[in-house]
């Protein structure tokens, strides 16, 4: 064997596993899981004395960028999926910025150029989900929060995706509605019988409309018993947007809704003014990561990029994120599915710090924990070799401190990829389906199948 995990406690909520055991790991995937491997055929062997090992860290919705890879790696993720990009670039920053994780894509419906206005007939729609699958993606993502299409478009999308047995993803909001309460309401009127995924439940809980606890288990109890719906929530105060004006006016509508949150003009000077503030933050990328910068600094930035830059905003409100994390059905389900971030190069990866926080609060069990930021994530989009450590299985594993409540060990694929926050793997994985393979292959990166009819998205 390659290399062999000994003296950590090891919790697997998908074989029911809570306890002291070895696990062997060769080319890549798990080999063997049982107390007292023969050490003698091992090639390393880890010691992980007073540290807890669980199934590798899956981030559900991220947004990688450049930066993201290595930000991501050193919290502990090993596996994300990104809410936006083209695989064409996502490839491209895998070879030059990865850290050693898997990743795939949902691809923006808007990427290819071909969608400007709000209104898309289906033979164009067909077309561009079509080519995204064929490109590489799991699927697709509608920005509706940020650049807002029809609700009838955004519909099509929906059910043209289903038809295609693509995945399909929802920042919610139409022409008809905005980034709130009542676009969370419409997404689950929109998607009626088809499969859909809502992305960051939380960031549509901010109280625009009423008070944030009244939005919140009005949103959570929407989305109650829709079993062909799908989600995820954060964690994070900030939240991540656009900077970019367009005569004066934010392109963004989240960016808008932010200004108004906190009584902002919503144009140009309203962001200025919030960034000179502190209010408004700058993402800046800094020594191969993003970090957030405001006042006059922050403003030069912006300028300097002539507004097209990332913006963050501490917008977000507890006890919405709290909500989201925890609350059950009547069944004892979790009604959102799982714990994502929305970062990557976005600073605000604290899935498992703020994660593992729930826990000592005793919000969530260890057990819980594990299912929402790894079995979950995995079923979601169909990782069926990730999301579990049973033989077999990708050797995909994060292993946590307890005490000091954070990842100090990432391991992809049977490769140490971060140690104590050092980032020491590169490039990467490409996840993808049947239909992309060979796009991926035409790149030089490696990649995993995933077939989407195995994923709780389409059979939940």
């Amino acid at each position: 064997m390659d290399s062999l995990l000994v003296g950590g406690r090891v919790v697997d909520p998908l074989n029911k596993l809570d306890g002291y055991v070895d696990i062997g790991i060769a080319d890549g995937k798990i080999k063997e899981v049982k107390s007292g491997i023969n050490r003698e055929t091992v090639d390393k062997i880890v010691d992980l004395k007073g540290k807890t090992i669980i199934p590798g860290v899956i981030d559900s919705h991220m947004h990688a960028g450049k930066a993201g890879y290595r930000m991501m790696a050193k919290v502990g993720v090993v596996t994300g999926v990104d809410f936006s990009e083209r695989m064409d670039t996502l490839c491209e920053n895998v070879k030059a910025h990865g850290s050693g994780m898997s990743v795939t894509t949902l691809t923006n419906v808007r990427s290819y150029g071909t969608v400007p206005g709000t209104e898309v007939d289906r033979r164009e729609i067909e077309r561009v989900v079509k080519r995204a699958v064929e490109d590489g993606a799991i699927g697709v993502k509608i920005a509706g929060g940020h650049n807002p299409l029809t609700p009838e478009t955004t519909r099509n999308i929906i059910a043209i995706a289903n038809q295609q047995r693509a995945y399909v993803a929802f920042h919610v909001g139409t022409t008809a509605t905005s980034s709130n309460l009542n676009g969370l309401k419409e997404a689950v009127e929109l998607a009626g019988e088809n499969h859909l995924h809502v992305a960051h439940v939380n960031s549509y809980l901010r109280g625009l409309i009423k008070d944030p606890v009244e939005e919140s288990l009005e949103g959570l109890a929407a989305l109650r018993g829709k079993r062909n719906i799908v989600s995820e929530s954060y964690l994070a105060i900030i939240n991540g947007t656009g900077g970019k004006c367009t005569d004066g006016i934010p392109d963004s509508h989240v960016t808008r809704n932010c200004l108004r949150l906190r009584g902002y003009p919503e144009n140009q000077e309203g962001l200025e003014k919030a960034i000179l503030e502190g209010f408004a933050m700058v993402r800046v990328e800094l020594g191969g990561e993003c970090v957030l910068v405001s006042g006059r600094e922050g403003v030069q930035h912006w300028k300097e990029a002539k507004t097209d830059i990332g913006i963050s905003f501490p917008v977000n409100v507890p006890a919405s994120t709290f909500l989201c994390a925890t609350r059950k059905d009547e069944k004892g389900q979790f009604i959102v599915d799982a714990i994502s971030t929305d970062g990557g190069s976005i600073p605000r990866n604290v899935s498992v710090t703020s994660g593992l926080a729930l826990v000592r609060y005793g919000a969530l069990t260890f057990e819980e924990f594990v299912r929402k930021t790894s079995v979950n994530p995995a079923a979601l989009f169909g990782m069926t070799s990730k999301g579990h450590l049973g033989e077999g299985a990708d050797a995909d594993i994060t292993v946590l401190d307890l005490k000091k409540g954070e990842a100090v060990m990432g391991m992809a694929k049977g490769k140490i990829i971060m140690i104590n926050g050092i980032v020491m793997g590169s490039a990467g994985t490409i996840i993808t389906t049947k239909t992309g393979a060979k796009t991926i292959d035409s790149v030089g990166l490696k990649y995993d199948l995933v077939d989407l009819e195995e994923s709780k998205f389409f059979q939940k």
